[in-house]
């Protein structure tokens, strides 16, 4: 892949006295929800465009460290770039609040990232030249914000120190919009909508729940439509509109992504501290890319730091919980976030040490077992890969079926699923604790089920499992979705990690289409989330393997047409082999406490 060329030419920068009062500023006032700012100002780029940014400032006479927020949603609606400002300022910060290019206030069309490192290079630039800064700057939050702060990093400009990613999205083609090439229509639906609306309740009653969005007959209608490009006409507009089809247009890892995803030059540009956070419930595996790509790449490893603690998505930014879904695991699991950011902060912008502890390179808390541990590298070095094979009769289908997990090794015949885009899966999800249920999905027929005897004692896996499998099918594409569940002993199958799924004409590689010769066997991996969790002994372990996963995952036309143009549906006979020759297999990383 090429890399984005950084022309590092000059920019104009604002005085003290070219500074908008805040009562001035342009756009809807659901922008930020902070008090009046100190300072508004209009901050310009390298190519003229403007961008609102809102500057706090600590009392006292300056020139002050900053703390940088560049974010994409209006604050009135996701209000992230305004949570805990007063702990920063009372720490000696200023805090500065950015709209990036075509949201909120700020000049510009909305590109999704693109701009980000030129932006991100310039805004932080722009505010070491200010008369409040001395010069140095940090950059926190999640999400989307977290990328924008890891494109920033990219561009290398001299007066950052210091990022916080907080569960950002490194790979597009293993989290959004695309898991394991399977794109995500739902939440690319509603992620350009929540960008573009000034009030959350704007958005519809299956906004962020894709148990609910079943109740809306409009949405499904939309989410079942063919052709793809054409399914958020009407829904999305102007640039959100155009960014929603340039993501189903670009179908393979093409180089329409090569100037958004982080490549090996950009992560070795990141010659700063960084403090990546991310959570066993996430379903974003954008944590730990960044990690493995900083860990190969960037310079001084010393100063690089890695949290994984028991949250979901929304929960990483504040680590206040003490339980989540069916597990309880107290107070030991909270974290004083803002405490641990401005400790970080401290010492690599200010170059202060405190007394608040930071992780040894890494930390990680373990659910089920409810403990905390650290290592100095990750993945852990000392983990044992242990291999569960998949066997059965050829009888797998639903719960009721003959498909079993063990260690001694793959037997018996295929088991044979049919996948139809017509009836797809629905899985039921709660997005809130990042916890799916699957045993009505189980149920079902073309779902297969392989489940592990009761543990004699307790099992803990700490990583990414990958699925190994052996697969046919009678179409010239079609997709193999996994899930691995902890079966309790009421019969509750509660996801560990939240799966992954591969659509098989990217088999070998997401920067090509091969499609499938019907009845040919071919070896494949699926690639886990991470898991971070102890199943206790009389539980039970369980992989199950759909075809379809409505409504997160788009179901495959199956037919091996564009995906972006096709309106013909067929279904799909997918069988996956587990036999000496062509063993199936799920390898998992188990670590000893």
């Amino acid at each position: 892949m090429s890399l984005w060329l950084i022309c590092l030419i000059g920019f104009c920068g604002l005085s003290h006295a070219d500074h908008v009062p805040g009562h001035d500023r342009p756009g809807d006032a659901k922008v930020v929800t902070f008090p009046e700012p100190d300072i508004f100002a209009m901050a310009p780029m390298r190519d003229g465009v403007k961008l609102a940014t809102w500057i706090l400032l600590p009392d006292g006479d300056g020139p002050f460290p900053t703390v940088l927020i560049r974010s994409v949603y209006k604050d009135g609606t996701l209000p992230w770039g305004s949570y805990g400002y007063q702990k920063y300022l009372d720490a000696g910060y200023a805090y500065v609040f950015q709209s990036t290019r075509g949201t909120g206030s700020s000049e510009g069309v909305f590109r999704f990232i693109v701009d980000d490192r030129n932006d991100g290079y310039d805004t932080v630039e722009w505010i070491a030249g200010q008369p409040w800064s001395d010069g140095k700057v940090g950059m926190n939050n999640g999400s989307y914000l977290g990328m924008t702060q890891l494109a920033a990093a990219a561009a290398k400009p001299p007066h950052l120190k210091a990022i916080v990613p907080h569960v950002p999205v490194a790979d597009y083609f293993r989290e959004t919009p695309y898991i394991g090439g399977i794109f995500m229509r739902y939440h690319m639906l509603n992620w350009h909508k929540l960008i573009s609306v000034d009030d959350r309740a704007e958005l519809g009653v299956g906004f962020l729940n894709p148990t609910l969005v079943l109740q809306d007959e409009a949405m499904v209608t939309r989410l079942m439509s063919r052709p793809l490009i054409d399914s958020a006409d009407g829904y999305l507009h102007g640039d959100r509109l155009e960014q929603f089809k340039a993501f189903v247009n670009n179908a393979t890892f093409n180089p329409y992504w090569h100037g958004l995803q982080s490549m090996p030059e950009h992560y070795a540009n990141m010659d700063l501290a960084v403090l990546l956070i991310g959570g066993n419930f996430d379903p974003a595996v954008g944590t730990l890319t960044a990690w493995r790509g900083l860990e190969a790449h960037a310079p001084n490893p010393g100063q690089r730091h890695l949290l994984m603690g028991p949250w979901s998505h929304g929960q990483t930014y504040h680590a206040g919980v003490t339980g989540n879904g069916l597990l309880e695991f107290g107070e030991r699991a909270l974290v004083d976030m803002d405490a641990l950011r401005i400790a970080f902060y401290d010492r690599y912008v200010k170059g202060v040490y405190t007394d608040v502890e930071l992780p040894n390179r890494v930390r990680v808390f373990v659910t089920g077992s409810n403990v905390w541990r650290e290592f100095d590298e990750f993945p852990i070095p000392d983990r044992k890969l242990v291999n569960l094979f998949l066997a059965s009769g050829g009888g797998a289908n639903s719960v009721s079926g003959d498909g079993t997990l063990n260690q001694a090794g793959s037997r018996g015949q295929p088991d044979t699923m049919i996948s139809d885009p017509e009836n797809p899966v629905v899985a039921k999800m709660e997005l809130s604790s990042g916890v799916s249920f699957y045993q009505e999905v189980e149920k079902r027929n073309d779902v297969l089920v392989y489940t592990s005897d009761r543990l004699a004692e307790p099992l803990t896996i700490v990583g990414e499992p990958t699925v190994h499998l052996h697969v046919s099918a009678d179409t010239p594409d079609a997709d193999v979705i996994v899930r691995m569940t902890e079966v309790h002993a009421d019969g509750r199958s509660v996801s560990l990690g939240t799966g992954s799924g591969l659509r098989l004409r990217y088999r070998e590689g997401f920067d090509r289409e091969v499609l499938l010769k019907p009845g040919e066997l071919y070896g494949i991996e699926v690639p886990l989330t991470y898991v971070s969790h102890t199943i206790p002994a009389g539980h039970r372990l369980r992989v199950d393997i759909l075809g379809t996963e409505f409504p997160l995952l788009d179901a495959n036309p199956n037919t091996g047409e564009p995906i972006a143009t096709a309106i013909r549906l067929q279904k799909a006979r997918v069988s996956i082999h587990h036999d000496e020759a062509n063993p199936s297999f799920i390898t998992l990383p188990v670590v000893e406490l």
